[in-house]
């Protein structure tokens, strides 16, 4: 399988010198695109509210023009109405002034005169429906009511219309075949006779087709700029086509500007502009949003170039931290791989086995590893009730409510628990359950998945370890108390030479009372009283050797349990046993502050406060060396849980004051220290004691701070 790649801080570095530039980059890019399309979006938006507004524009233009036309053709038709009305009044005339009246026959020249000249037909019949002028013009409007021609019945009832319309009737007669309408105008001339008259048969598709033409053709222009034109779909000519007040042969129309359909006709009246008002005004727009366009692509330009320089600014600035830790990365990251290797083959090696429940179903799923574990059969654990009842009883409880609480929060992540499971011989074996329970759309429990590992051998291995790390821990006590009892030892030889300093003068002071007894037990002068108070004091002498010998046998003691203790007494025997040596040292050694109690191992604090006390001497005692008339100095101070002992045997490096206390760390020769002196100090008390050490520069030497906690006082006791 294909490993993949570590990125070291060198890619990283490369990968955020060019990435932040080239995401700039591609920033302007969708910055400029996203500008132009909103741009011509907003553009194309204007100009289709242009266009819009001025198609409703031209919608009721069109629509007023139409109508303006529609009422001219009803005047017309109304004016031939008038020329019917005014015949058939002429014709009544000319009949009442002929004396004695006359005959149809007598009235036929002036019927002709009058139909030549007002081209109009008329018809003539009484009561009786017999017709007596005007047959032909009678037939034809039976036959556009019935189609059926020369039927005398028909034509008696066509003759029966007229009349119910009554007196001075005005009617159309429309051919919606033929697209044709005659008009007609009927009164009663008096005794039974009614006289008609018939306009001539016209075209409404083209009185229609004249009527919009002749108004397009007188028509004057508007101040808009804009004129009207009709196509006519039978003949495909079109009219007033580019405002040229004429007809000609054009195959189609513009379907863009505003048009109307009058169907019945075949006909289209539609409105158009003169010139090109419309597409300078959409290129007014065009180039209005061209320069906010372009200012906006300047503004993304400026800000782009500003944001490179920053970023190239930032990545020189990454490149000299990344350099410092590229090698440690390098490093972090090695380690880290191999661990990543490891987690692997543990997941692998871990061998988890699987159980699932389903609780709207209650099917329940138990892996063939789960049942091998636990020497069950596939068929013999088959549910959730079966699952929990073989938990311990001891551990029931627990693991059921750890799942129901589980099961109760939806946005918990999982459960994890340990428990014991009764094996199918009857043993029980320690399992730790991880688990998620999933749930519907309406929160509620639906699948409870859980992994489960055997992890007795780790439980007992746990048990024996936590018995192996009590009885190393044990071990470990014991062996601290020995160093320490060793730590003593090793300063035993230098306490040696200082028992053989104090003893040097009684020994001295004995040697000088026995030569005088000696010198004088022969001399009479010399009473028994004077031999007792010599021997006295030379068992005072002796005494006082005896009390030294106590003193650095009591020191050298191990404690075994934790008494309260004074510590100012404490410090004090520490000082009787090096009192010779300060004194051969000339060093002052200046005590202050009240004392306090605490709880712990009184020996092993003088032995710690003797360390520090020791390895003040030696620095002292060095320092002398090269300041031959320095006068040593310890100051000893108490109060408030703490102890600060202060020499003044020189400060030292910061180094030094990190390392100090480390086991074997020491700045002497190899035969006059073994570096554990300090790091005894340390470990007893914080360790046994519970407090704290810290050691610090002060004017020209060293200042160790010992601090108590207030629960390391012994408690008071209620008497």
């Amino acid at each position: 399988m294909r490993r993949k790649k570590v990125y070291t801080l060198h890619d990283i570095e490369t990968l955020l010198t060019w990435i932040p530039p080239l995401f700039i980059i591609a920033l302007m890019v969708v910055s400029i695109a996203i500008t132009h399309t909103v741009m011509n979006h907003r553009e194309a938006s204007d100009i289709t509210l242009i266009t819009q507004k001025r198609q409703h524009t031209d919608q009721n233009q069109l629509t007023q023009f139409i109508t303006t036309v529609q009422q001219k053709i009803n005047a017309d038709l109304s004016h031939v109405q008038e020329t019917l009305k005014r015949s058939v009044h002429l014709l009544e005339g000319v009949r009442r002034g002929i004396h004695p009246p006359a005959t149809v026959r007598k009235l036929a020249p002036y019927l002709q005169k009058i139909e030549r000249e007002d081209a109009v037909h008329f018809v003539i019949f009484d009561r009786k429906y017999t017709i007596l002028y005007g047959q032909k013009q009678l037939e034809k409007i039976e036959h556009l009511i019935f189609n059926k021609p020369n039927d005398t019945e028909h034509l008696k009832i066509t003759m029966m219309y007229i009349l119910s319309q009554g007196n001075r009737s005005a009617l159309s007669w429309k051919n919606d075949l033929d697209k044709t309408i005659q008009m007609s105008y009927f009164e009663y001339a008096g005794k039974g006779v009614y006289l008609g008259a018939f306009s001539r048969v016209d075209d409404l598709r083209s009185i229609t087709r004249k009527a919009f033409a002749h108004t397009m053709r007188t028509a004057p222009s508007t101040t808009r700029g804009h004129y009207f034109w009709l196509y006519d779909h039978m003949q495909e000519r079109i009219f007033n086509f580019r405002h040229e007040g004429r007809w000609r042969i054009e195959h189609g129309f513009d379907t863009q500007t505003a048009t109307q359909q009058l169907n019945r006709y075949f006909l289209s009246v539609g409105i158009a502009y003169e010139g090109d008002q419309a597409r300078r005004a959409f290129a007014t727009i065009h180039q209005t949003y061209m320069a906010k366009q372009r200012r906006m692509i300047m503004i993304i330009v400026v800000l782009g170039i500003a944001l490179l320089l920053f970023s190239w600014f930032l990545s020189h600035l990454i490149k000299g931290i990344f350099k410092k830790y590229n090698l440690q990365l390098m490093r972090t990251h090695s380690r880290l791989q191999r661990l990543k290797e490891r987690y692997k083959l543990a997941v692998i090696a871990s061998n988890d086995s699987l159980w699932d429940t389903n609780f709207k179903t209650g099917n329940t799923f138990f892996s063939r590893t789960w049942l091998d574990i636990l020497g069950y059969h596939p068929g013999e654990i088959d549910s959730f009730d079966a699952w929990a009842g073989l938990i311990h009883p001891e551990d029931r409880d627990r693991v059921l409510h750890t799942l129901d609480t589980h099961k109760q929060t939806p946005q918990s992540q999982h459960m994890i628990c340990e428990y014991r499971l009764r094996t199918r011989d009857g043993a029980y074996l320690w399992m730790l359950g991880r688990g998620k329970v999933f749930w519907d759309d309406d929160n509620k429990p639906l699948r409870l998945l859980m992994m489960s590992m055997d992890i007795s051998e780790q439980k007992e291995a746990s048990d024996r370890l936590a018995k192996l790390v009590d009885k190393e821990v044990a071990k470990n006590q014991e062996k601290q108390q020995l160093l320490i009892q060793q730590n003593k030892l090793a300063a035993m030889g230098e306490m040696i030479g200082s028992i053989a300093h104090q003893w040097r003068q009684p020994l001295n002071n004995i040697t000088l009372l026995l030569h005088f007894i000696r010198d004088n037990i022969d001399n009479e002068a010399f009473t028994r009283e004077m031999l007792a108070r010599y021997v006295s004091r030379a068992k005072k002498q002796i005494d006082f050797m005896s009390d030294t010998i106590d003193d650095f046998r009591e020191f050298y003691r191990p404690s075994k349990t934790k008494t309260p203790f004074d510590v100012a007494p404490a410090i004090h025997a520490t000082l009787a046993i090096m009192q010779t040596q300060f004194e051969k040292a000339e060093i002052d050694v200046l005590r202050a502050g009240e004392s306090f109690t605490i709880l712990g191992y009184e020996n092993e604090f003088r032995q710690a406060i003797l360390n520090i006390l020791a390895n003040a001497k030696d620095a002292i005692l060095l320092r002398q060396t090269t300041h031959p008339t320095l006068q040593g100095e310890i100051r000893i101070t108490l109060g408030e849980n703490r102890i600060t002992l202060y020499n003044n045997g020189g400060s030292v490096d910061e180094k030094i004051l990190e390392r100090m206390f480390e086991p074997y760390f020491t700045t002497k020769f190899e035969d006059k220290g073994t570096g554990i002196g300090l790091y005894m100090t340390r470990t007893i008390i914080e360790n046994n004691m519970g407090g704290s050490i810290r050691a610090k520069n002060r004017k020209d030497g060293i200042e160790f701070t010992i601090q108590f906690n207030p629960t390391q006082q012994p408690k008071e006791e209620n008497t």
